[in-house]
């Protein structure tokens, strides 16, 4: 892997060797990172065992690379490979949803392509990998510091109007290019510091839906086992760059950050990298998306649903890891008091099938919605034991131990996100979120989806009514205090 990024996709293969039989082979073929990498993708294709013809993927977004046209540079550079098929995907306003017509169009226009290309942003990335045929080789090109999603085997995809990951594949080749990064809309590459912020929180969720169904022997037959057990070599790949990351976060933004691909932004590509790869080889999204990624999806769900504009994904992420470190603190506040001894609030199926339903009424009359997300709740609430949190309760020091490796003050988090000039509470975002559409997220964040979260441990522990939700953005809204978005 070039120097531009800091990582050695080797070095991360040896790292990992010695887990091997636990996690899935890093399928990351190649990085090529630094200055003019998007000049040597006539190089990066001709070292790709695929056909003729080259099909790129892009929105309508109009895109530039050191004050060119990203479009014309791509094409001269790819010109020298053979013919060339611009795709634009979705629609003239360059806003692109990942849902069933927009996979399926996309994957119509890459039939037969010798190679693929994605050009753009993490949706557009996503639909690349979905809609690739399996014999051609995938080149991204990441236009933006903005997901983790360009160097992972993931596509989140639009399914009855609901955010779900599905396994697509990984890039068999990844191009970084800071005059690229460096020409990226600011708050789009800020975005992906927002993003990141889920490693303080994410895998502590990770670890906790292990130790809650370690008491289980396994799945009902039918029922799929959820996300791979926690793996401390995995979560550390990223949580151990944390304090690198909140320095990142005051430095990666200045108009000095290094356009010769040596500098803070290059720096938090290379991190972001890392991150995808981490949820590869784990096989499961599961290391860097927790409570605070679906209170994201909830927010994008509900603004499609409404037909309004939202925020950046990365962004919402970095203001609910504020909101997802506070139920943290709420939720091991009673444990303290005392919570663990008292008989797990085992959700009843019939109760919590009226409660999804009502839920997402508003946003989906229809009703497609909520079926779709009780459907896969219903998986996670089939894994739960008779007493989910006799595991804890056996073993609660040597989890608190593990949990607190994790986890960080929020405060830490609100001052990264201030220094990166991002948003700390909902109301400040972009696309401003009322109080009433943020409680709906953050209350609805454990009911969207089978993967086990901080917010279950509070249902379980009779910690998530009404009243606990209320108190739990309070206390965030209240540790932000008043946020300046710096530019």
């Amino acid at each position: 892997m070039s120097s531009g990024t800091g990582l050695d996709l080797d070095g991360i293969r040896r790292e990992l060797a010695g887990d091997a039989g636990q996690l899935k082979p890093l399928g990351l073929g190649r990085v090529v990172a630094g200055p003019g990498a998007v000049d040597r993708l006539a190089e990066v294709v001709a070292d790709l065992p695929g056909g003729s013809g080259v099909v790129v993927l892009a929105a309508a977004t109009a895109m530039s690379t050191g004050g060119r046209d990203l479009r014309a540079a791509v094409e001269q550079a790819l010109d020298r490979s053979g013919a060339v098929d611009w795709v634009t995907v979705g629609p003239d306003d360059g806003q692109v949803h990942a849902d069933e017509a927009t996979v399926a169009a996309a994957t119509a226009a890459a039939a037969g392509a010798g190679c693929v290309v994605t050009v753009g942003s993490g949706t557009i990335t996503d639909i690349g990998k979905a809609a690739a045929p399996a014999a051609a080789p995938l080149v991204t090109v990441q236009t933006a510091t903005s997901v983790n999603g360009y160097a992972d085997p993931f596509s989140v995809l639009l399914r009855h109007g609901v955010k779900r990951t599905t396994p697509s594949r990984w890039p068999d080749a990844l191009v970084i290019d800071p005059a690229v990064l460096q020409d990226a809309p600011p708050d789009l590459n800020r975005a992906g510091a927002g993003d990141l912020m889920a490693m303080f929180t994410a895998p502590a969720d990770w670890y906790l839906a292990g130790a809650l169904t370690r008491a289980t022997p396994g799945p009902p037959a039918g029922v799929p086992a959820g996300d791979p057990p926690y793996h401390p070599t995995v979560a550390g790949l990223v949580r151990a760059r944390g304090a690198r990351l909140l320095e990142l976060a005051a430095t990666a933004f200045s108009p000095a950050s290094g356009g010769d691909g040596s500098g803070p932004l290059a720096e938090l590509a290379g991190i972001l990298t890392l991150s995808g790869i981490g949820m590869g080889v784990a096989g499961s999204t599961a290391p860097a998306s927790g409570m605070e990624h679906a209170v994201s999806h909830l927010l994008e769900m509900a603004a499609t649903a409404r037909g309004e504009p939202g925020s950046f994904h990365g962004t919402q992420v970095g203001v609910a890891s504020v909101v997802a470190a506070r139920t943290w603190a709420h939720v091991l506040g009673r444990i303290a008091d005392g919570g663990l001894g008292r008989p797990a609030a085992r959700p009843d199926p019939d109760e919590v099938s009226g409660r999804i339903g009502r839920t997402f009424a508003a946003i989906d009359p229809s009703g497609a919605m909520a079926a779709e997300c009780f459907a896969d709740y219903a998986k996670k609430l089939r894994r739960l034991g008779s007493d989910p949190l006799a595991a804890l309760r056996a073993s609660w020091p040597a989890h608190i131990e593990v949990l607190n490796g994790i986890l960080t003050e929020p405060e830490a988090i609100i001052t990264a996100l201030r220094t990166a000039g991002l948003p700390a509470r909902f109301c400040d975002l972009a696309e401003p979120v009322d109080d009433e559409t943020a409680r709906w997220a953050v209350a609805a964040s454990p009911l969207m989806r089978q993967r086990i979260c901080v917010a279950d441990l509070a249902m379980l522990l009779g910690a998530w009514e009404e009243a606990d939700v209320e108190a739990v953005l309070a206390g965030a809204a209240g540790l932000a205090g008043t946020t300046v978005r710096q530019r």
